[in-house]
């Protein structure tokens, strides 16, 4: 797993603590059906952003109510007040960790829609693999920053996301094996369903 350092770092409070156990359970999710089902992953992946959030608002805060969507942590709106708090809350993150989250909401909010609209998943399968790629190594990105800048860990800075050290993970020649496998087994089933229709 990609994430293990979440469970390392040193919280202060029970109610950081359990944000940082409510984060890593999620992105702990997100890798586990990374394979099998890349837009629910992302689901997980646009939650976890919420917790980052979370956790920052906490840490340094800055006002938001807890129950605070991601969209309001993020994105201004015509509220004085509510703008403020986003002026503040982007204060404390550098502009390349504002760019990532921001980032992550979008895909993730793709990822919704898509959950929203099936059909869609089928149509951008390519996508919506490459997004929650980019979705997993942002993850990662934030996440290192979050605990370099808040629990002052340290070692963190070589980390890459790794695609290998998800369960399920096949090399390219595994992949490319079991392709062939699925390819013909349709071809097995069309045959038995033509043979049938023939005799029918």
């Amino acid at each position: 797993m990609n994430f293990e350092y979440i469970r390392e770092a040193q919280v202060e409070s029970e109610e950081l603590r359990n944000l940082y156990e409510a984060l890593y359970e999620e992105v702990r999710q997100a890798e586990e059906i990374y394979w099998s089902e890349p837009q629910k992953a992302g689901i997980w992946l646009r939650q976890a952003t919420e917790k980052i959030c979370q956790i920052y608002n906490l840490y340094y805060e800055i006002g938001f109510p807890l129950s605070s969507s991601l969209e309001t942590y993020l994105c201004y709106t015509q509220q004085g007040e509510e703008n403020a708090l986003v002026s503040r809350f982007l204060s404390v993150v550098r502009s390349d960790q504002r760019d990532r989250l921001e980032w992550l909401r979008v895909w993730g909010d793709e990822c919704v829609f898509m959950d929203e609209n099936p059909e869609e998943i089928g149509r951008n399968q390519d996508k919506l693999y490459l997004n929650v790629k980019k979705m997993m190594g942002y993850m990662l990105e934030v996440t290192k920053e979050m605990c370099q800048k808040i629990n002052h860990m340290e070692g963190l800075s070589g980390l890459i996301f790794q695609e290998s050290l998800l369960p399920g993970y096949l090399s390219p020649r595994e992949r490319e094996i079991q392709e062939k496998k699925r390819r013909r087994n349709n071809i097995r089933r069309k045959l038995c369903f033509w043979k049938r229709r023939s005799k029918g």
